[in-house]
């Protein structure tokens, strides 16, 4: 009978003890090893982690995209000064209702002037007038046919 050659392979054999956790305790003079048992979450317990982190993760990426869509920062502020008020808002709305109120006769005087011209546009579209008085006699012949 042959056998296969060389030494038995026996680490692949044992158990992987590096990643466990043992308590040694004595027991009536027994030495007893108990292995620590890992709480073990449910489905539903990871999925529900998986998903926050997701959602950590998307959240993160919208910060970052807001700093780098920021503007850069002013180097060099401008003064206080820098455009000054001379009396302020409520001299400023004074101010545009006396240009309106001094702008009010030349509006109304271009509105009269407009209604009188549209007067005349309509008078003059009534008026009735004779073509060979217009044309004059010589523009249509006899025979009723236009010269060319």
């Amino acid at each position: 009978m042959a056998r296969g050659g060389g030494k038995r392979k026996r680490k692949s054999k044992k158990v992987d003890t590096s990643k466990l956790k043992f308590n040694i305790t004595k027991k009536r003079g027994k030495t007893v090893v108990t292995a620590e048992k890992e709480v073990l979450r449910s489905t539903a317990e990871v999925k529900a982690e998986i998903k926050a982190l997701k959602e950590a993760k998307i959240d993160a990426q919208k910060v970052k995209a807001r700093r780098r869509r920021a503007p850069a920062p002013i180097e060099e502020r401008k003064a206080l000064d820098y455009n000054p008020v001379d009396a302020g808002m409520r001299k400023d709305s004074e101010a545009k209702r006396a240009q309106r109120e001094a702008m009010k006769p030349k509006r109304e005087a271009a509105r009269a002037r407009r209604k009188l011209l549209l007067q005349k546009k309509e008078e003059r579209g009534k008026e009735s007038v004779s073509l060979t008085d217009v044309l004059g006699g010589d523009f249509f012949s006899a025979d009723g046919i236009a010269p060319e």
